[in-house]
């Protein structure tokens, strides 16, 4: 009687121990594959994305761009100063690009004592210095022109000139809204689609000698760059750096429609070339020159020596008017680079056109430089060109731009490079938002904050009148910006987007999440069926 009665109960027991069992090894799966695995899956197939201002960035265009300038005026009469500041502040007031302090500077007591305008200038700034971005007029009655602007950071104006004079100087020259506008301007009619300044370029500068056997020119152009164009792009350097290099090319094929002339020179003819012609030559010159080795932008001076069958060459515009300037033949074209034509000497080819014997000659390196110096200020979009009535502008002597140009170079690179950085980051960061698969790794991410800081910090450094600072935070942010936008990180995940993820996974993990649901399923009946017992019992 005992057996029969314990052999249910052991029964019972061990029915007891395989559901502890089960129930254990179904909670410890649910636990590997849940708790475990599919975090983990999520984890190694989530997209790593860095954690961007995207709000404010997309808000950086409400914030319009300011430039704050600091405009002295020195008068001889304390009511004249007085009344031009108020009339030039109240042309200025209502400008949503320029914040424009005048400042009236008091008369000096030993100011009767100087003669010349450049003394009194001295004067002044001994009494009163400027910093970068500042500019002054000077009364200077024995004036000729209205206005005089010089080489530094002023200008000299006469008695009778007026207000409307002074703003029409600031706009059109100092300040060069216009340009500024375009620059703004959201208006693509009315915008300028040149791009902002690189922080490095290659200037290359290249002689064509097309058939030296016939053609001895003779000139040391590494020299004549060392002495003229070298200095130069060292004072303009702030916003870019610049690499030099020369080269020689010789038996290049120039094609260009040329005609030509009969003249009363000894050589009785020259040869013309049509300036709708010009991008033609350009095209066959730019077949020849060696490309550049970097990828950096490349800016060509190119010094052309066409041969005597085919010189003196000229440039002939559409009315059929040379357009030599200076006794030199050159043009530019923005973007590419420059040409000058250095013809022969008129000896040369005499000698050449009676069957002697060619004659060396040596290449005019002042004339031929300084045309140089003129295009580089053009193409690096330095100098000025608009004319003014009444007013005169002081030549340039030594081989250094004129500083007011120079700095309103500055303040239209830093406003360009700050759009430019502004539109790259807004593009970026609607990019990233809409794609929620590309990656964005710590080094874009550091990139676009830092942009967006600097951003920042530049127009802040431009309203507060430190034009230094706002250009060289306006380019670091311009660099951060490139780098960002054109990470090759970017691309990594850009062709394994979420549906694509889905897809390959899916069949991967179903069959393995059946039998998770399935021990759900039996979890649940077991422990139901353990609450009925319970309640029978």
């Amino acid at each position: 009687m005992d057996t029969a009665e314990s052999t249910p109960f052991k029964l019972k027991r061990k029915d007891k121990d395989e559901d502890k069992y089960r129930i254990s090894a179904t909670i410890a799966f649910i636990v590997v594959i849940v708790v475990i695995g599919v975090p983990m899956w999520w984890k190694t197939t989530t997209v790593y994305r860095v954690n961007l201002p995207s709000a404010p960035i997309l808000r950086l265009s409400e914030q319009s761009i300011k430039t704050a300038v600091q405009v002295a005026i020195y008068t001889q009469q304390a009511s004249r100063a007085q009344l031009l500041i108020s009339e030039l502040q109240s042309r200025f007031n209502d400008s949503d690009v320029w914040s424009v302090e005048f400042k009236q500077l008091p008369m000096l007591a030993n100011a009767m004592e100087v003669h010349t305008p450049a003394a009194l200038e001295k004067l002044i700034l001994k009494e009163h210095p400027q910093s970068i971005g500042d500019f002054m007029f000077i009364e200077w009655p024995k004036l000729e022109d209205e206005l005089l602007l010089t080489t530094e950071r002023s200008a000299l104006m006469r008695s009778d000139a007026t207000s409307h004079k002074l703003t029409q100087l600031l706009h059109s020259k100092v300040l060069q809204t216009y340009r500024m506008n375009q620059i703004l301007t959201t208006d693509e009619r009315l915008g300028v689609k040149s791009e902002a300044p690189q922080p490095a370029y290659d200037v290359i500068v290249s002689v064509l000698n097309p058939k030296p056997r016939l053609t001895h020119a003779r000139w040391n152009i590494a020299m004549a760059v060392e002495t003229y164009i070298k200095p130069f792009l060292a004072q303009v350097s702030d916003i870019s750096n610049y690499t030099v290099r020369t080269q020689w090319k010789y038996r290049v094929s120039i094609e260009a429609e040329i005609k030509q002339v009969r003249d009363q020179s000894k050589l009785g003819r020259h040869y013309a070339l049509q300036e709708s012609s010009l991008p033609h030559l350009l095209t066959s010159i730019a077949q020849n020159l060696s490309a550049s080795t970097t990828d950096k932008p490349a800016i060509n001076l190119v010094v052309y020596i066409p041969p005597c069958s085919m010189a003196p060459l000229h440039i002939y515009n559409s009315k059929n008017q040379k357009l030599t300037r200076n006794g030199v033949d050159a043009f530019i074209s923005p973007g590419w680079g420059s040409l000058i034509i250095a013809n022969p000497d008129e000896r040369v080819c005499l000698s050449y056109i009676n069957n002697e014997p060619p004659l060396a000659y040596y290449v005019n390196t002042n004339d031929n430089m300084q045309v140089m110096l003129d295009q580089l200020h053009k193409l690096l979009d330095i100098s000025s060109e608009l004319q003014i009535d009444g007013v005169k502008t002081v030549d340039i002597e030594q081989l250094v731009p004129r500083k007011w140009e120079y700095e309103s170079y500055l303040r239209r690179s830093a406003v360009r490079h700050i759009a430019t950085a502004t539109s790259t980051l807004q593009s970026l960061v609607k990019l990233l938002d809409q794609i929620s698969y590309i990656v964005i790794d710590d080094k874009v991410g550091t990139a676009i904050i830092n942009s967006y800081t600097d951003i920042l910090a530049a127009k802040a450094a431009l309203l507060e009148h430190r034009l230094g600072d706002a250009s060289a935070l306006a380019k670091r942010a311009f660099v951060a910006s490139e780098v960002g936008f054109f990470d090759a990180s970017l691309l990594a995940q850009l062709y394994f987007p979420d549906e694509q993820k889905y897809a390959i996974y899916i069949p991967l993990f179903l069959p393995v999440m059946v039998p998770v649901l399935s021990s759900f399923n039996m979890l649940r009946k077991m422990l139901q069926s353990r609450r009925n017992k319970e309640k029978l019992h």
